[in-house]
This record gives structure tokens, C-alpha cells and sequence, in this order.
């Protein structure tokens, strides 16, 4: 058993991995807790609300998330493990900012559902349906897309994209036989 959690390296943009579509994971995978730490770790260091497994090179089908933290004056963390999540339904509409750990510095106005029911197992083997809206929405909408192979950016409209265009090439620059990992805590 290990003491800390390790900080995960990130795949940014370019990284096939992160176009992936992610199986459904068996709760009794060998080593499973010890990588929910980890992740967890990960998502604070590089200062994120949620961070999905395939952002550091996991093909498991789960996310980590803490949709309040960044917004918390005393620095308290409540974060949410979601494993093989399942968006049942969709309501009502909100545009947002978004970012994204595996896309640095890249931000865009991305249209989601303002209110969503999902269900999903968390860190314990326990199933729970519960309802979202708002920022929490968004933030399970935005990882949950990550576990489908999809990225912010492909939500946006022609006009946007063209304004990131620059930045995403430079990314995509530095990807190696379809991977594109960033070691420690900046580019």
C-alpha cells in the first residue's frame, strides 16, 4: 500500500487516446483504488474541476470530478468519483466557458444541457442516480465527453475554432506516434 498519491502525467491534444471511445470498467479491477487516488491527486495539482482516466492514459471508464472547488474560499475539497457514468437525460440549455487540462491555455463558449439526470457507480461499488444543473452539469457533461472520445473544442461553431486553430496545431506539433504527453506541471 502506498503512502501518497503519484501525480499523473497529461495527454494533451493530439494524443489518440484522447479520441477514444472507453470500455466499461469491471469495479474489481486490480489496482483501481490506488489509481481513484491518484487521479484525484492529478486533478488538484494542475488546479482542474474534473479529469478523466484517459487524460492520463488510462482506457478505464471513469471520472473524477469537484465541480465547486475552484470557487472555494477555504480550499475544501469534495471530490466525486464516477465510474461507468450514464447521462439519462438532458434538459434546458446554458453556454459556458470552457477549458480543459489537456487542451492548456485553450478556452470557448460551448453550448451544453443546463440540467441533466445521470447515473453512475462511485469509488465504493454503490450506483447512484442523482440529478445536476448548472456548473455541475456542465463539468460532468464536459468528462463524460472525454470518456466518448470527445473533446470542448468539437463543440464549437466554425468561427471559434478558427480563433484556436493556431494553438491547437502547435499541440497537435508535438505528438509522437499518436501520443502527446506532458510530463510535470507545465508545458
Amino acid at each position: 500500500m502506498k503512502n501518497r498519491p503519484n501525480l499523473l502525467p497529461v495527454r494533451l491534444y493530439g494524443d489518440d487516446l484522447l479520441r477514444k471511445k472507453l470500455p466499461e470498467l469491471d469495479f474489481n479491477t486490480e489496482g483501481l483504488q490506488e489509481f481513484i487516488d491518484d487521479l484525484i491527486y492529478t486533478m488538484y495539482k494542475r488546479d482542474g474541476v474534473g479529469l478523466a482516466a484517459n487524460q492520463v492514459g488510462s482506457e478505464w471508464r471513469l471520472f473524477v470530478i469537484d465541480p465547486d472547488w475552484a470557487n472555494s474560499e477555504n480550499d475544501n475539497k469534495n471530490p466525486i468519483v464516477m465510474i461507468n457514468p450514464v447521462i439519462e437525460s438532458r434538459s434546458g440549455e446554458i453556454v459556458y466557458e470552457e477549458g480543459c487540462i489537456s487542451l492548456p491555455d485553450i478556452f470557448g463558449s460551448v453550448k451544453r444541457s443546463a440540467n441533466i439526470s445521470y447515473s453512475y457507480t462511485d469509488r465504493y461499488g454503490k450506483r447512484i442516480t442523482e440529478n445536476a444543473e448548472q456548473t455541475k452539469a456542465v463539468v460532468i457533461q464536459h468528462e463524460y465527453d472525454h470518456l466518448e472520445g470527445i473533446l470542448f473544442v468539437d463543440h464549437l461553431g466554425t468561427l471559434a475554432r478558427l480563433k484556436i486553430m493556431h494553438q491547437l496545431k502547435r499541440l497537435q506539433a508535438r505528438a509522437k506516434d499518436g501520443q502527446n504527453i506532458l510530463e510535470g506541471l507545465s508545458l
